[in-house]
């Protein structure tokens, strides 16, 4: 899996996460173990692009609240402070990503958003 990041700018968040694409019951869902974040379409693309809007609102929403930090660092990620601030991930393989999800035709992508604050 890539290498899974958030950095905290002054002005922005820079996210990068690894997300799973799989079908279920007719379905494609995007589902992103390291926030615990999903979303689904009736396409590939259609998944990412709602899991894109789902990941705009949950941190927009979650910083707003004051929330972002404390989530994540109750999913596992770990927080580094200096020079910059760099929250990474828990680490999850592909391979185990895909005996969660109960499907070996997933496959994972690399999402990356800038959110502004």
């Amino acid at each position: 899996m890539a290498n899974q990041t958030l950095k905290k700018n002054k002005d922005s968040f820079d996210v990068q996460v690894d997300v799973v694409v799989f079908e279920e019951n007719g379905a494609f869902v995007a589902y992103c173990p390291a926030l615990e974040l999903s979303s689904y379409g009736d396409t590939q693309d259609e998944a990412k692009t709602a899991f894109d809007g789902a990941m705009n609102i949950f941190i927009k929403e979650t910083h707003e609240r004051g929330t972002l930090e404390k989530y994540l660092l109750k999913l596992g990620w770990q927080l580094q402070q200096k020079p910059v601030t760099l929250y990474q991930p828990p680490t999850l393989s592909l391979k185990q990503s895909k005996k969660i999800l109960h499907n070996n035709a997933a496959r994972v992508y690399n999402e990356r958003v800038a959110m502004p604050v």
